[in-house]
């Protein structure tokens, strides 16, 4: 055996173990992909609740009228509040009240829709302990407060070494974080060969 013959056969061998290095990074890096993350600020929201409104009943018998003004949400230290001034008259009886409310951030995967949901939504309005009347703010404000998450263009790509070869785009879960006056929304991705 001469040596050119020995060098081409070492070089074929080379090759071939770099093509399985290749592939096993390749193998390794489609189990976990990486993330995509989408911020909805503070600004945000409240531009959005502003362009809502205050909301306002017309007095009907024996039933009060109902004002919420300046609703707006506070992000901080991992808490979200919605804060509000909360007005009801009813004949002679006219009680305001400032109103601070959690809510919770939750993200649905399979609509990808985050929520701003309240913990407690119900506001009583009392005078001398009688409960004169209670109103549930869920219903105004709740599904309104609806965002779209970060939405995959594509669920699925052809490499163009192999147009055969399908890869699928898998988001696996998602983390919330509030902080710095933002809802930061981190979505796991991975990829997955057919």
């Amino acid at each position: 055996m001469n040596i050119k013959n020995l060098s081409f056969i070492l070089f074929t061998l080379r090759l071939k173990w770099v093509k399985s290095l290749m592939l096993c990074l390749i193998y390794f890096s489609s189990m976990h992909a990486g993330e995509v993350s989408l911020s909805i600020s503070e600004d945000l929201i409240n531009q959005y609740l502003k362009v809502i409104g205050n909301y306002k009943t017309v007095q009907k018998k024996d039933k009060g009228e109902w004002s919420i003004q300046n609703p707006h949400v506070k992000l901080k230290n991992n808490e979200a509040l919605f804060l509000a001034k909360v007005i009801y008259k009813q004949g002679l009886i006219n009680i305001r009240k400032d109103i601070k409310l959690n809510l919770r951030v939750k993200y649905d995967l399979k609509k990808n829709e985050l929520f701003l949901v309240f913990d407690n939504s119900i506001i009583d309005m009392e005078r001398r302990g009688i409960l004169l009347n209670s109103i549930d703010l869920k219903k105004f404000y709740e599904p309104k407060l609806i965002f779209n998450g970060p939405k995959l263009k594509n669920k699925y790509f052809k490499t163009q070494f192999n147009p055969k070869r399908k890869i699928h785009i898998k988001p696996n879960f998602a983390e919330i974080f509030i902080q710095n006056e933002t809802i930061d929304l981190i979505l796991n991705l991975s990829f997955i060969e057919n």
